[in-house]
């Protein structure tokens, strides 16, 4: 029979050793997995505001570029007290000021009265001096004429007396009346003096009129307090526009503060894609809620198993061919970290699920490199996709694996 002949059983023996050779061969060169899929990390998108979503929020699948609008939120239940009440301090505050500044203009104008009156009633005053002064220099000028003319009388009895033809007593008379002028002449001389002091000091803005008089009229004191009032204003109207100009800081501040609690916008903080949302138009939402997930496509990574006794064998670095399942094409990546069997996984940041297994298989991650993937929005960067992985061996270990199997056994 043909099944029996030689040739049949040499064809037979070597169509098995090959198809034993073409199964382990990937085995001995290299490390092959077929557990992996293209994975990514995502970001989540919270509410910057307590509120209500406002228009349609972008879909999912949607791509999104960096800065764009993702959302829209309004609250119309802002507190807006504090922005109130500064708001009335401010006018308070504006309203004193206004008040102070006309009390301030009215005073200023009755100073210009009192210091028109003070004008007025110097003039009149240097005017009746001067007047006086005039008066009683005529009267020296008499009392001086008559004291010459009592002087020459006496001069002249005294000369009858010498001849006998007046009495001792005449000469007297003479004498004291001589003595009676000098003295008018020298009091209006005093009194001319007095006058003309008093004149001078009036012409400073001193009025000098007497024993328990003050030295300033009536409206020269108005005048002075009024001066004093008037800068006490200016103090009040100072620190009040000094107030309005720090509320207003504040209610700058707070404006900004209300409306920033009144709108806000979710905006993407990269370019990717839509993976996922929570809200709707006129959901309700809180500060800090999620809305949605961006998925982060600018790293792609890929997760697989690989037997733990080749943990050694692969380190961060080693370049890995990875192969879409159901696609020709080869993609390159690189390792970027190992983890044991008994390593905490990672699952809170990345969208796809990590391959499990309950042999001891140890974690590893292959970065991508660039590819039409990292811009295939469409499709979600192909994050999902189960892949084949291959790293390349540059030695059999054939000692290692000897060495493996005399510990087992002995």
């Amino acid at each position: 029979m043909i099944l029996n002949h030689r040739v049949t059983r040499v064809t037979v023996g070597l169509l098995l050793l090959l198809v034993a050779i073409i199964v382990w061969l990937p085995g001995l060169t290299g490390f092959t997995s077929l557990d992996g899929a293209v994975n990514a990390r995502f970001a989540v998108v919270n509410a910057p505001i307590d509120g209500v979503i406002t228009g349609e929020p972008v879909k999912v699948g949607a791509p999104v570029k960096e800065g764009q609008t993702l959302a829209e939120i309004s609250n119309s239940r802002v507190n807006r007290a504090i922005f109130a009440s500064l708001e009335a301090d401010r006018n308070t505050a504006r309203d004193r000021v206004v008040a102070l500044q006309k009390e301030r203009d009215e005073l200023s104008q009755l100073r210009q009265e009192l210091a028109k009156r003070l004008e007025i009633f110097k003039q009149a005053t240097i005017s009746n001096l001067e007047r006086e002064v005039d008066i009683l220099q005529k009267r020296v000028q008499v009392s001086q004429a008559q004291d010459l003319a009592a002087q020459v009388d006496l001069n002249r009895r005294m000369e009858l007396e010498s001849k006998g033809i007046l009495t001792q007593k005449m000469v007297d008379a003479a004498r004291a009346a001589g003595a009676a002028t000098g003295g008018e002449v020298e009091i209006s001389n005093l009194t001319v003096d007095q006058l003309q002091k008093r004149l001078n000091a009036v012409r400073q803005g001193i009025f000098v009129f007497g024993d328990g008089q003050n030295d300033v009229p009536y409206s020269r004191q108005r005048e002075d307090e009024v001066v004093i009032h008037i800068n006490d204003l200016n103090s009040r109207i100072a620190e009040n526009e000094t107030r309005v100009t720090e509320v207003e800081r504040q209610l700058v501040e707070e404006g900004k503060r209300v409306s920033s609690l009144e709108t806000a916008t979710a905006t993407a903080p990269f370019d990717g894609v839509v993976w996922s949302r929570t809200v709707v138009n006129g959901s309700n939402v809180v500060l800090n809620n999620e809305l949605m997930r961006l998925l982060d496509c600018r790293e792609l990574y890929v997760d697989i198993l690989v037997p733990e006794v080749d943990y050694d064998e692969i380190h961060t670095g080693l370049p890995a061919e990875v192969r879409l399942l159901g696609r020709s094409d080869v993609f390159t990546g690189t390792v970027v970290s190992l983890k044991g069997s008994s390593a905490a996984v990672e699952t809170d940041s990345y969208v796809a699920t990590l391959p499990t297994t309950t042999q001891r298989d140890a974690r590893i991650r292959v970065r991508l490199d660039p590819s039409f993937m990292n811009d295939d929005f469409a499709n979600f960067c192909q994050v999902g996709r189960t892949v084949q992985v291959r790293f390349s061996k540059h030695r059999i270990g054939l000692v290692r694996w000897v060495k493996n199997l005399w510990f087992s056994i002995f």
